[in-house]
Formats: structure tokens, C-alpha cells, sequence
């Protein structure tokens, strides 16, 4: 079953867009013509992420997903909740 999350990717300030998650992983798109390609289709599989951190950036909720290719990549969600549970009931660990 996929689930949809609206999010912002911090990248140079807020790149705002969707994430949504399935049984294999999670994608992040963006419509936004001006960044780079790699950032309007970011596409991670479970078994890619490493783990999860709730935060906050100034009154904004936040998770920053990390990869064993040791990448991070911070979102910005106000269904924080719901997306961390999502990620930790497909084997990814909170810290």
C-alpha cells in the first residue's frame, strides 16, 4: 500500500514537493525544473537507509533520513509521525 506525505527537501533553502512510500522505499518528487535532476526524483530502498532522526528546524518538524552510503538528506513533514512510523515498520531505526 503506498502512502503520501507532503514534504519539503532542505537543499539550498526549501524544495517543496511529495514523498511517497511503498513496500520497497521511499521517493521524493518535486516539479521544480531548476534543480538538479538528481534531487527531483530522489528514489531510496529500504535496505539503502541506515536510519532516522526526528528534529526540528527553527518550528518546523523535521526527519533526516541517512544512507549507508553515508548521505543525509533532511525533510521537512508535518506528518512526522505517521512518515517515521511508516519507515520503522519496514526495518528502519529511529535515533
Amino acid at each position: 500500500m503506498k502512502r503520501y506525505f507532503i514534504a519539503s527537501l532542505c537543499c539550498n533553502g526549501l524544495l517543496g514537493g511529495g514523498i511517497s512510500a511503498d513496500g520497497e522505499g521511499i521517493t521524493f518528487h518535486t516539479g521544480k525544473m531548476t534543480v538538479p535532476k538528481e534531487y527531483r526524483h530522489l528514489e531510496m530502498k529500504y535496505r539503502d537507509i541506515s536510519g532516522v532522526t526526528a528534529g526540528w528546524l527553527l518550528i518546523f518538524p523535521t526527519v533526516t533520513v541517512r544512507t549507508h552510503a553515508d548521505r543525509e538528506f533532511k525533510f521537512v513533514l508535518f506528518d512526522r509521525k505517521r512518515f517515521v512510523d511508516t519507515l520503522k515498520e519496514n526495518g528502519i531505526e529511529e535515533n
